[in-house]
Parts: structure tokens; C-alpha cells; sequence
């Protein structure tokens, strides 16, 4: 990790990259930066808040640009902050300045840049401020650091919960009995992100999801590596066939919270944390 910090006022720019889905600020620096021209995820601080973004220093070639400029992308940031200073510190180097033709391909290019963030968990302290960022594997080695993650817990109208055994390939607690999903929660994503995408990956279901608890916890698997989450779980409702990827599933089924709390089977530790904190009465008058 690079740990540069840069600070600048946000000034006013020609807003393209608005139009492609991917609002930036530009930063009139206090310093010129004594880094390398290229884009790096970036933890950027605004009054006391941390966000996580994308950071660019290098000439915007689109327009035709030779000099320098610097600018971020907030993730899942919407608000007016001309004028305002941000704290930006760039984390990884992701890729040097490319050129491209048109705001087509610029906004396959950034596409790409989140994408190259998929194997990254997002670093918080015990209060879930962002601190950072490291690779999945790495976040999970030795005691692990703590990271956010999210579970998702899917009812049918029985209210039965779908639950599933983890693959054998997982390098944590493989073949446990667990909850219907769960997984890291991306640099790009919001909690509630996170979970939408991993019911789709591992189940191929949507639903209405909704926060239901938060809590924290860590877990040690052997030698392997440990667990080490603040987990922010979630509740939703569907009578859809699910469709689960043997990569990732070994073996699934619907179980009562009832038969769940008597069932032979090993169950990984979030889960047995959450099936202290499910009541079938709060869940479905929710």
C-alpha cells in the first residue's frame, strides 16, 4: 500500500464524467503530487467522513489535455462539494494513463478499474469507519483484518430459511452449514450491494432485502486464516426455484429456524451468532 495523502480544494471541471456514470471532483492541490501519473483507489476524507473512490493524476487525453491534472471518484457519493477540501490517500496502483477516443470508451475504462477491485475487501475500524483497503486473501490470514461483510437470510412462505453447505473449496470453514449467502462487501459497493450481488451469484434470486441487525465478530479456521467481520445482516422473502453454482454450494435445502437449531450438521460461527439473534415472530412482522 502506497499511504500518499494529497490535499486539495474542489474546483470546477467539465462535468463529462457525470454523464457516464462516474461523477469526479477536480482537486486544486496544495503540492504537486511526488507520484507516479496514473489511477489508484484512493480513501478519501471529507469533514470527518471516509469514503472510497478512484483517483486519477496524469493529462486528461480526451480533451486533448498534456499537463497534469488531478480529480477522484467518490463511490456511491452524491453531493455538491465545490469548494469544499478533501484529504485523498492513495492506497494501490491500479494502472497507468491510457489514451482513449471517446466518452464510450472512457467509461469501459473505469468499468475495468472497479472490476480490478473485485478481489478487495474494504478495511474498517470497530466503529465501521474505512480505513483501507487489502486483497481478500490477504484480509483473512493469521487473526484477519476486520473487514465488512454482509449475510442474507431468504425465507419462503413456510418460513423456512434457505441455508446452504459451502463448497470444499473454500479456504475458510469448507462444507459448514451457513446462512442462504454471504460474502465480503467489495471497494465499490454498499452493504446492501454487496448482498444483491451475491444472492444473484450463488442462488440466482433477487428480493426485497432489508437490513434486519449489524454485529461483530471474528473466527479462526485452523491454520488457514480467521474470520474477522462486521457483518451487516439482511432479511428478504422469495418462493423462487433457486438455481445454487456448485462452484460455491455444496448442498442446500429450506429448514425451520427450529430444525436448523437441532440440526447434525456443522454450522460455521456467524451463523450460530445469527440464529441467536432470529426470532420467526420479529422476522415475519417485518
Amino acid at each position: 500500500m502506497l499511504n500518499h495523502i494529497l490535499q486539495g480544494k474542489v474546483i470546477k471541471g467539465e462535468a463529462v464524467g457525470r454523464t457516464i456514470g462516474f461523477p469526479t471532483a477536480n482537486l486544486k492541490l496544495t503540492t504537486v503530487p511526488k507520484v507516479k501519473p496514473g489511477v489508484y483507489a484512493a480513501l478519501i476524507t471529507l469533514n470527518n467522513q471516509s469514503f472510497l473512490g478512484l483517483a486519477y493524476y496524469g493529462p486528461r487525453y480526451i480533451f486533448g489535455q498534456k499537463t497534469n491534472t488531478f480529480e477522484v471518484y467518490l463511490f456511491n457519493f452524491n453531493r455538491q462539494i465545490y469548494g469544499q477540501v478533501l484529504s485523498v490517500k492513495l492506497l494501490k496502483f491500479l494502472r497507468v494513463p491510457q489514451t482513449v477516443k471517446n466518452i464510450n470508451a472512457l467509461k469501459k475504462l473505469l468499468e475495468s478499474d472497479l472490476a480490478s477491485l473485485n478481489n478487495y475487501v474494504i478495511l474498517v475500524d470497530k466503529n465501521d469507519k474505512i480505513i483501507g483497503v487489502e486483497t481478500k486473501k490477504t484480509a483473512h490470514l493469521g487473526k484477519a483484518k476486520l473487514h465488512r461483510a454482509i449475510s442474507v437470510q431468504l425465507f419462503n412462505e413456510k418460513k423456512e430459511l434457505l441455508v446452504q453447505q459451502r463448497s470444499a473449496q473454500k479456504m475458510l470453514f469448507p462444507l459448514y452449514w451457513a446462512n442462504t449467502v454471504c460474502t465480503d462487501v467489495r471497494p465499490y459497493e454498499t452493504y446492501l450491494q454487496a448482498a444483491n450481488r451475491r444472492l444473484q451469484e450463488e442462488f440466482s434470486l433477487t428480493a426485497a432485502l432489508k437490513p434486519l441487525l449489524k454485529f461483530t465478530y471474528s473466527a479462526q479456521y485452523g491454520k488457514a486464516g480467521s474470520e474477522k467481520e462486521i457483518d451487516q445482516v439482511f432479511i428478504g422473502f422469495s418462493n423462487v426455484q433457486p438455481k445454487p453454482d456448485p462452484a460455491e454450494i455444496s448442498a442446500w435445502k429450506y429448514m425451520s429456524l427450529d430444525q436448523i437449531k437441532t440440526f447434525s450438521g456443522q454450522l460455521a460461527p456467524w451463523f450460530k451468532i445469527l440464529l441467536k439473534n432470529l426470532s420467526v415472530s420479529d422476522i415475519f412482522k417485518s
